[in-house]
């Protein structure tokens, strides 16, 4: 079990991070859930809300393109998630430092097989 904590979630651009888009409900549910450590709250079957810790989500078969898709996720280490997602094979980017509203972020990507962009980050201090 993980001990990244998940503090908040962000659309990235006009994404709605209630209703992301995937292909399919069932293998979406599953990477949502065995990959990235999401807790299945409530799903159908054209949608599911997934939380982790803090943070709620919900993932949606819908007209929306997934390749279109991201969000930013704030987290308490992104240092050892990155480490966690490496050693499961997802392939997150490479560690870089972002700018945002003047605050500076250590941030990584990955895009999970459906299309979605996740951002992972953690604001630096000063």
């Amino acid at each position: 079990m993980s001990s990244v904590v998940f503090e908040t979630v962000s659309p990235i651009g006009d994404t709605d991070v209630s209703a992301l888009p995937v292909s399919s409900m069932d293998s979406a549910v599953g990477y949502y859930a065995h990959v990235l450590g999401f807790t299945v709250m409530s799903m159908n079957e054209r949608s599911a809300v997934l939380r982790r810790d803090s943070v709620e989500i919900g993932i949606a078969e819908n007209d929306t393109d997934p390749e279109q898709a991201s969000c930013y996720f704030g987290v308490s280490d992104v240092e050892a998630l990155r480490a966690e997602y490496d050693a499961a094979r997802i392939s997150p980017s490479a560690m870089r430092v972002d700018e945002y509203n003047g605050k500076r972020f250590r941030v990584f990507f990955v895009r999970e097989p459906y299309g979605v962009c996740f951002c992972f980050g953690q604001e630096l201090q000063a």
